[in-house]
C-alpha cells in the first residue's frame, strides 16, 4: 500500500481533486532551507531546535533530518545551512556537509518519494520552504524562478499545502535579501496560488524575528548584538554565553534556541489557524 500510494502521488493522481483551501490539520511535514531550519541534514548552528522544529514539535511531529536513518518513515527537514536557492550538490567543510542548494533538497525528496521510499497524504501534508538569505548577488526574478521550479516539483509529486517563509529584515548581515526578496515573494505566491491550484502561502517567520528583535525585552532578551558561542566553522571558541535564554543570535547572525522557540510557537498559530 505504502509503495502504491507513492506512485499514485508521483504520478499526480492524488491532484485531480486539488484545491486552495488549507488543509484541516496536518500529521506530517517537510522542509527545505538554510541555516535558519537546519537541523542536522548539514550543521546545526544553534543551541537547540530551529523554528521549522518548533513548528514539527507543536503540530506533534517527529521531525527527521534528512540524512538519519529511517528518516523515510518521518517528517524530514531538507534544510541545509548555506543553501541558495538554487542548485548545488553541496560539498564538505570540514565534518560537515554543507551549501546544499534548496533545488537540490526538493529533488532528493521527490526522488524518494518516486521510488516509493517515502508516501505521504497530500491531504495533511505541509512543505515548509524557507530561503533567498544566501542570495546575495542573485537578482530577485531568478530566486523567485528558484521558488517557482521548487514548488512545481513538489506539486508534481502530490504537495498540495505549500508554506513560503518571508525573510528577517533586521539582522544586518541578511537585510539587504530580505527587503530586496519579501516584495517579490509577496507578488509570486498569489501567482502560483492561482497557475497551480494548490494551497500556497505566505508566513510570517521572517516578520516574527523582526517583532523579537524590535522588542527585546518583551520577550526576556537582554542583548541582540552579541552572539552567545562560537561557530566552529569559523575556527571561533564555541564555548556559550552564561545565559543562552537571554541571547538573540546564539551563533553570529543565527538565531538562539530561545528567539526560534517563539517564533516557532507564533507559526504554529499562524499555520494553524489559517487552517481552520
Amino acid at each position: 500500500m505504502r509503495h502504491l500510494r507513492a506512485a499514485l502521488a508521483a504520478a499526480g493522481l492524488f491532484l485531480a481533486a486539488t484545491t486552495a483551501q488549507a488543509a484541516t490539520h496536518y500529521d506530517r511535514l517537510y522542509a527545505f532551507g538554510d541555516s535558519f531550519s537546519d537541523t542536522g541534514a548539514g550543521f546545526a548552528g544553534s543551541n537547540g531546535p530551529t523554528a521549522v522544529a518548533q513548528l514539527a514539535h507543536r503540530l506533534g511531529l517527529s521531525l527527521a533530518h534528512s540524512r538519519e536513518p529511517e528518516a523515510n518513515c518521518r517528517s524530514i527537514n531538507f534544510a541545509v545551512a548555506s543553501a541558495r536557492t538554487g542548485d548545488n550538490p553541496g560539498r564538505r567543510i570540514g565534518d560537515y556537509w554543507l551549501v546544499v542548494g534548496m533545488q537540490n533538497q526538493v529533488e532528493d525528496f521527490a526522488t524518494r518519494v518516486q521510488r516509493g521510499d517515502i508516501a505521504f497524504d497530500p491531504e495533511t501534508t505541509l512543505f515548509f520552504i524557507e530561503g533567498g538569505l544566501n542570495d546575495a548577488g542573485t537578482p530577485a526574478a531568478v530566486t523567485t524562478a528558484n521558488l517557482t521550479r521548487q514548488i512545481e516539483r513538489l506539486r508534481s509529486v502530490g504537495a498540495r499545502h505549500v508554506s513560503v517563509a518571508l525573510l528577517p529584515t533586521r539582522i544586518p548581515a541578511f537585510r539587504e535579501e530580505a527587503l530586496r526578496l519579501n516584495p517579490a515573494y509577496r507578488s509570486l505566491v498569489p501567482v502560483l496560488r492561482r497557475t497551480l491550484g494548490i494551497d500556497v502561502r505566505l508566513n510570517r517567520f521572517g516578520a516574527y524575528l523582526d517583532d523579537i528583535q524590535a522588542d527585546p525585552s518583551r520577550y526576556g532578551l537582554v542583548d541582540t548584538e552579541s552572539q552567545c558561542a562560537g561557530n566552529p566553522l569559523a575556527g571561533e571558541d564555541t564555548t556559550p554565553c552564561a545565559a543562552p535564554d537571554t541571547y538573540f543570535y546564539y551563533l553570529a547572525d543565527h538565531p538562539s534556541a530561545a528567539v526560534s522557540r517563539i517564533v516557532g510557537d507564533r507559526l504554529y498559530a499562524e499555520i494553524v489557524g489559517a487552517a481552520r
